[in-house]
């Protein structure tokens, strides 16, 4: 065997744009010495220097080396550098990848297409010109003779991504769109490149296959001798001349194929590209719009598909790529409940092939962050068809980003889309949010209207949320040349529109509130602060949401690996928040901001992925400590379960422990604890039975009790209070009359480090906090008295404004 050797590589440009690597060789000693220290190639690298896969070669001398699983000949000069070109080609025989963007541009997103089943693009390449101008494009393309695994052909595209994205920053958009075939690659590759890649686009995604015609269709076409299934069609006849009328314009000439195409793709043509209504649809409005020019280039685009499919996908090619596709599903349809990238679902309402809008329909509900858009007129070749350009759907939809924003700044090599974990999240657009606000809080406004008021500095309060500190943030410095807002602190789009805050600079902001019954007011709130003040609450939520484990085993690609995580910190393992924690295995935080070995995610459940996607995390003392020092904006609701599951004669009552743990780790890293008061919630809802009735009735059987036993605790070790009742035994409840939703945001309290080993300054702090939280409750029960539209009724035919105009918001009483 001979001597293991390594090269260092570094990325150059050459005058004409294409990318160069320079590979040196080492010296065996050294080589070793790297190799027992080098960074896997599934870990993001420097962007200028990354370290290439050692291999051990049987001569030193033979002049070859490996990069990334690739063999190059060995072009030394005589400083012992050789150039290669980079990212090297797909290593998948039969499967290429080729750059569509003219040059490198990586200020821009990065893109990804996966075909369809043709494995060219057909039915998208009009686009492609366009599409090469706002992204980084690239293209997967597969040859007829390709004749690979669909598990060869997704980890050769995986190891190629690895490569090409090798020390990209997060907070550069990578997207990856599929069409098809290439959507239930996009879905394995969105899994097994999870630190990678943080967009899909499904364009009439082929997951419902097993279901369709074409399944139906494809044992038969299995079974036909192959010179019936390679039958060719005789050439289409000669065009006659038609006639020179010089006061008509002159139509382009309308050329047919010289040889005749193959009978299965032409049969599969109707389908597989533009269908025939669709066709009809363009001849008819060319016609009537007087543009026969038109009509007759729809007619011959259709005929160059046609030529195309005949061309790209013969029949052997055709059942292979079946085959394929029933692989890929096999392996993607179990893990779909657990792909955390933000997805958007293309649809035409028309695709007789696949059935795509109910499909859309099912994966926006199994998928964690999909949501679907339906073009009623579109078929299966949805993005050759009117309506189906790509950039206007993707600006109207919010989905088109040239830079990622972040909570809080991202470590190098942070895993960019780990939800549900205490690391930095990405901040929801304008867009996600409404899409969420449709789809729950809008409903929640309509009917309860909520009233928002904050706290000055000098205790004075005013309507709105004016009064909340000028939190900026910490700067989110991208660090590549993309980024639009490089030097913005993520605070500045949600300004206080009168200047009544308070500049508090990098601080972390902590709000302790009382819990109302199962808080279904606090995404309202959330989002309000979200909105008008740019300020994203992480919520602490109880561990009874983070029950679903991921799946394990094969494929887990960039998220199964990360930074090997730090060394235990005492503060957070010695102090907890009076909310708790379970200190087992998720009390050594990981460096990369991810999700650390053992931690479970959120249950692929819409509620949920919303609570995730706006930055919930399970609660735990180091969860808290991880945020604040992070600078994050904090929710805690130190009532906990007990708070949240009240019992009968107990609306706006405070469960709070007699620990003040969670000033002592606001102060740890001097927060600013900003008290929350909200009352209105539990007016609305009955408690048909609560946790002490369930236990009395005959519903309380011995499989309740273990359920019961079985069920996290929020508070165990230091943090446990014995006088608090923490079994999770929600109440039955009933609707009542919608009561008004009030919220009230108290007076900023500041903490300094130097409290935090002063117990009786803690112990005092807490006590004005609790004091000023009950304060608040007791003012907003006082004041809506005052309310001229309390009562529903009059509120909501006053907000409906029928039939008079737009909706309303009613006013409320004068702080």
């Amino acid at each position: 065997m001979g001597q293991l050797k390594m090269h260092t590589a570094t990325q150059f440009q050459k005058a004409d744009g294409s990318r160069l690597y320079c590979v040196k060789r080492l010296s065996p000693a050294l080589t070793k010495r790297c190799v027992r220290t080098a960074v896997d190639d599934r870990q993001a690298c420097s962007p200028r220097l990354r370290p290439l896969r050692a291999a051990t070669a049987p001569d030193v001398s033979n002049g070859s080396y490996y990069g990334y699983g690739q063999e190059y000949p060995d072009t030394a000069g005589p400083d012992n550098f050789s150039a290669l070109a980079w990212p090297p080609p797909c290593d998948v025989p039969g499967a290429r990848i080729e750059p569509v963007t003219p040059q490198p541009a990586e200020a821009l997103p990065f893109l990804l297409y996966l075909p369809d089943i043709d494995g060219a693009g057909v039915t998208s390449c009009r686009q492609w010109e366009e599409w090469s101008a706002s992204f980084d494009m690239h293209a997967v393309f597969l040859d007829p003779e390709c004749t690979c695994s669909f598990a060869e052909l997704a980890a050769g595209i995986r190891r190629w991504l690895t490569c090409a994205l090798a020390g990209v920053p997060p907070q550069r958009p990578v997207y990856l769109l599929g069409e098809g075939f290439g959507g239930v690659l996009a879905l394995q590759l969105a899994w097994d490149c999870r630190r990678l890649v943080n967009r899909l686009i499904l364009v009439n995604p082929a997951t419902s296959y097993a279901d369709s015609q074409l399944a139906r269709l494809t044992p038969l076409l299995e079974r036909l001798p192959p010179a019936l299934l390679n039958a060719q069609l005789p050439p289409p006849p000669a065009l006659p001349q038609l006639p020179q009328f010089p006061q008509l314009p002159q139509l382009p000439p309308l050329l047919l194929p010289s040889s005749g195409p193959l009978a299965l793709p032409l049969a599969l043509a109707p389908v597989l590209g533009t269908s025939p209504r669709a066709l009809l649809r363009q001849l008819a409005g060319s016609i009537s719009a007087q543009q026969p020019a038109e009509a007759v280039q729809a007619l011959r685009r259709a005929l160059e598909q046609v030529e195309l499919l005949s061309s790209r996908l013969p029949p052997a090619a055709f059942l292979h790529r079946l085959r394929m596709l029933q692989q890929g599903i096999k392996s993607v349809s179990p893990r779909l409940p657990y792909i955390p990238q933000r997805t958007l679902l293309l649809a035409g309402g028309g695709d007789v092939l696949l059935d795509s809008e109910r499909e859309a329909r099912r994966l926006e509900g199994t998928l964690q962050r999909a949501f679907r858009k339906v073009l009623p007129e579109c078929g299966h070749a949805l993005l050759h068809e009117p309506g189906g350009a790509l950039l206007p759907l993707l600006a109207a939809e919010g989905f088109y980003l040239t830079a990622r924003r972040f909570s809080s700044p991202l470590p190098a090599g942070a895993d960019g889309n780990c939800f549900g974990s205490a690391g930095p999240v990405e901040v929801p657009n304008e867009q996600e949010i409404r899409r969420y606000a449709a789809a729950w809080t809008s409903r929640l406004r309509q009917l309860n209207s909520p009233v928002f008021l904050s706290t000055r500095a000098d205790g004075s309060r005013q309507l709105g949320l004016g009064g909340l500190p000028d939190w900026r943030g910490r700067p989110q410095r991208l660090g590549w040349e993309g980024g639009q807002q490089q030097a913005e602190g993520w605070g500045g789009a949600g300004a206080s529109d009168d200047g009544g805050g308070e500049a508090l600079g990098d601080g972390p902001l902590l709000f302790v509130g009382n819990h109302q019954l199962y808080a279904f007011d606090m995404s309202v709130m959330v989002e309000e602060v979200l909105t008008q003040r740019g300020i994203l609450m992480r919520g602490l939520a109880h561990p009874g949401l983070f029950r679903q484990p991921a799946p394990e085993g094969e494929g887990e690609g960039e998220g199964a690996e990360g930074a090997e995580p730090q060394a235990r910190r005492p503060e957070a393992s010695s102090s907890s928040s009076s909310s708790g924690g379970n200190r087992g295995s998720n009390s050594s935080p990981s460096s990369t901001g991810g999700r650390r070995e053992g931690e479970e995610m959120l249950p692929p459940a819409f509620m949920g992925n919303m609570f995730q996607s706006f930055g919930a995390v399970r609660v735990t003392p180091t969860a808290l400590y991880r945020l604040l020092a992070a600078g994050e904006a904090v929710l805690l609701y130190p009532g906990g379960v007990r708070e949240g599951f009240k019992r009968r004669n107990e609306k706006y009552e405070l469960f709070w422990p007699a620990r003040s743990e969670f000033v002592r780790m606001a102060a740890r890293f001097g927060a600013t604890i900003i008290p929350v008061s909200a009352v209105g919630l539990e007016d609305s809802l009955q408690i048909v039975m609560d946790a002490d009735d369930i236990r009395r009735s005959p519903m309380w059987s011995a499989r309740a009790q273990e359920q019961v036993a079985a069920a996290p605790r929020a508070r165990v070790g230091v943090s446990a209070d014995s006088a608090l009742d923490e079994s999770f035994i929600p109440p039955l409840i009933a609707p009542s009359v919608p009561s008004r939703f009030y919220f009230l945001f108290g007076r900023p309290l500041r903490t300094s480090p130097h409290m935090y080993r002063d117990k009786a300054a803690c112990d005092q702090l807490y006590q004005a906090v609790r004091a000023e939280v009950e304060g608040g409750i007791s003012y907003l029960l006082r004041k809506r008295e005052q309310d001229p539209h309390r009562d529903f009724l009059r509120r909501l035919v006053y907000e409906q404004n029928p039939p008079f105009g737009p909706r309303r918001v009613a006013p409320t009483f004068k702080p």
